[in-house]
């Protein structure tokens, strides 16, 4: 697969770079097969990494990094607010393309 830096690439619908971070929550929380979902790893790695850089979650499970962000929104509200193509540096993420998935 070929990395690319173009935000118009990486970005899949119905995901875009001015979701936030709670729409995002909000958009996998409206379906159980999405919090399973494995194509979400990718971003919801990036997306953990971007906030915490020190966090060692790597989690092998979607609904590990849905519960962190979760904790972490409800501890923050600020952190919901945050715009995903402010917080995702797209070249960083390998799969990102293949992480959002469509509705």
């Amino acid at each position: 697969m070929t990395r690319s830096d173009s935000p118009e690439l990486a970005f899949v619908s119905p995901l875009t770079p001015d979701w936030t971070i709670a729409r995002l929550l909000d958009w996998i929380a409206a379906s159980d097969d999405r919090c399973h979902d494995e194509r979400l790893l990718g971003i919801l790695d990036a997306v953990d990494r971007a906030l915490h850089p020190s966090s060692a979650l790597a989690a092998t499970r979607v609904v590990v990094y849905v519960r962190a962000l979760a904790a972490r929104v409800s501890a923050d509200p600020s952190v919901g607010e945050r715009v995903l193509g402010e917080v995702i540096v797209v070249r960083e993420v390998s799969a990102l393309a293949e992480a959002l998935v469509p509705a």
